[in-house]
This record gives structure tokens, sequence and C-alpha cells, in this order.
């Protein structure tokens, strides 16, 4: 058995890849004699292709890998440059050499993700000062793969994000975070109080929002851990927990009186006869998310929805309607008056889940 790293194990593998991973330089000269396209996948499985170079670089053959890059194999692939590959497997030296031959730095792969977040794919915190110093720079680039150590309660790389000058309140969206959380809200979402205090500690913003209008303090209260919650509480201004201010915030979205009572009572939570949602618990009034969605104005009415928690129930002031707001297809289906929606929850949620709407 041939084992490729984390590509995976085969049984036999072309030859081709055999004289890459034995570094054997004879074969390899022979078959560029015969035409041998130095940029060509090798193909392992039905969906597992290396160029020689990947193959080299994953493997960490020095030999093969100069061998190659001295007949002039391409170093900035568009779907997974070189420096990419050397940061996540090899080391300083390696990495070094393909700089000074030519290979970029500030490059992405096929999957949108950088020099910072493959060394830490990789395990290679050393290679992250390295990265930095060859111009691939944590102020400029950092905050996806800071995002990603927070995720991971990985201090060491937190620390060294952090040192670095790394935005601490990052919050652009990529394929992983697309609802655009800082590392804080993060930390909070993996209900990590101990990374969260570090945060803060280290200037991290209490009340910055994601893109659908949670704080850490409001994922916490979601999440049902009210440690957590507390301690953003106190650090949060207290106008945020005024129940006065709160009414005055949600003028605009024109609430009506039933709906204002209902959420400052104490029934919250509804379980749901003939529904796959099995449940449904509102959020207090003071605790309501107010949301933007392109140019709508919503408020979010729900703490929980049971298992299906990608949609959130709102109150749309346009329509002056309950509605159901799919975070994952961020699309937004008007159900009834509020009024309507108490008489008969279960079936206007299970309309959500079979579509019907």
């Amino acid at each position: 058995m041939i084992e490729i790293k984390d590509i995976g194990s085969y049984d036999s593998i072309p030859e081709l890849a055999s004289y890459v991973i034995d570094e054997n330089i004879n074969m390899l000269d022979k078959e560029l004699s015969k035409g041998l396209d130095l940029d060509e996948e090798i193909k392992f499985s039905k969906y597992t292709s290396l160029s020689p170079l990947a193959l080299a670089l994953i493997m960490n053959k020095v030999k093969s890998v100069k061998w190659l890059v001295d007949k002039g194999t391409d170093l900035n692939d568009e779907d997974n440059p070189s420096f990419l590959l050397a940061v996540r497997y090899c080391d300083e030296p390696m990495i070094r050499y393909l700089v000074s031959k030519g290979a970029k730095t500030d490059v992405f792969n096929m999957v949108d993700t950088d020099a910072f977040e493959q060394a830490l794919y990789g395990g290679k915190i050393e290679n992250l000062a390295l990265i930095d110093e060859l111009g691939h720079s944590v102020k400029k680039y950092g905050g996806p793969a800071f995002r990603k150590a927070v995720s991971e309660g990985n201090y060491e790389a937190v620390d060294f994000f952090i040192d670095r000058g790394v935005d601490i309140n990052f919050n652009r969206p990529d394929d992983v975070y697309s609802f655009c959380p800082t590392p804080l809200c993060v930390a909070a979402r993996y209900v990590d109080l101990k990374m969260c205090k570090y945060l803060v500690e280290h200037g991290a913003d209490v009340t910055k929002t994601e893109k659908d209008g949670m704080r850490p303090y409001s994922i916490a209260v979601e999440k049902g851990d009210m440690e957590m919650a507390d301690y953003f509480k106190a650090l949060e201004p207290e106008d945020f927990h005024n129940i006065k201010n709160k009414i005055y915030e949600l003028k605009a979205y024109k609430l009506p009186k039933s709906l204002l009572e209902f959420l400052q009572g104490d029934k919250l939570r509804f379980e749901l006869d003939d529904c796959d949602f099995d449940y449904i618990e509102f959020f207090p009034l003071i605790e309501t998310i107010p949301m933007k969605i392109g140019r709508k104005k919503l408020l979010r009415i729900s703490k929980s929805t049971g298992d299906y928690d990608h949609f959130y129930i709102v109150w749309n002031p346009k329509s002056k309607k309950i509605a159901a707001y799919d975070l994952e297809h961020e699309e937004l289906y008007d159900l009834c008056s509020f009024k309507d929606f108490m008489e008969d929850i279960s079936t206007y949620l299970q309309k959500v889940i079979d579509g019907d709407i």
C-alpha cells in the first residue's frame, strides 16, 4: 500500500508517480526525452489527480522538486500554486527555494484559501512567520486563518496573528463563514468562553454583529449558555438591555400590540404536534434581533426552531406578517398575521419544511 500523505492510499500508482516519489532522476530524464508534459496531472483515481510538482511537494521530495523546477515546471498554477503546497507540507528551505525561483506568495488556490490557512491545515505553525516575512502579510491577509485558529482553539496560532497585527474583529465572508462572524462570534458559537475572554482581553469588540444581526451575547443566549451570556452582558452598553430603549428601537418595525405583549410574557416555548420542527422557542422581546437582508428590515423573534436551525421566524414590518427566513438559501417567505400564526403554529411551520408556501 502506497500512502500519499493526506491525499489517499493506493495499491499501485502510475510509473511516473513512482519516479517522482523515489527521486529517480534518470527515469524522469528519460520521460522528458519522450515528450513528458511537466504540468500534466498524474491520475491516481477517478477523483484524484496531481501534477508532478504537487506530488513532489506533498511527499517533500527535494531532488524531484528541484529537477522539475530546473526543467521549467509552472510554479504558479492557478488552481494549486506551489507556494501554498510548500507552506502546508514542507519546511523553510524548500519554501525559500521556491520563492527564489519565482513562486508567488500572494496567491489563492481553487478553494480560495491562502498560505496562512494552508499552513494551519498542514499543522505547520512554524511556517506562519516565514509567510509573513516573505511578503504575504498578516495585516492584509491573516483574517481568515486567524478566525480558523480561533475555531480550533489553537492558542499558539492565535497569539502569532495577534502579535503580528491581525484585525481582531475581522468579519469578511468566505466559503466557511458566509454570515460574516468576527472571531469572537466564532468562539461564542463554539461555546468557548475561555477563548472569548482571551479575545476580549486583546481588544475584540463585543458589540460587532454578524450579517444577520447576531452578536456574541445573542449567540450565547441562543446556545442557552447563561454564564457566557452574563459575561457578555456585563461588557455591553446598558442601553442594550433596557426594555424601554428596546421598545423605542423597535418602533420602526411596527410590531402589533399582541406580538409586543407576547414577547414580554412567560410562555415562549411551544411543543409542536404533527410538525417536523418538534418545537419552537421565541426570544424575549429584549433579546430579539434586528436583521437586514438586502434592503429588507426584519426582526428575528425565534430563538430556536428544533433541528431546523437554518430557519428563522421573523417579523416582516413591510408586509406586517410573520415570515420564515431560510438562512442557507437566503430566501424569505411571508406566512400570515401573528394572530393566525399563533392559532396554528404547527401547520404553518410544516408548510415551511414542505415548501408549501
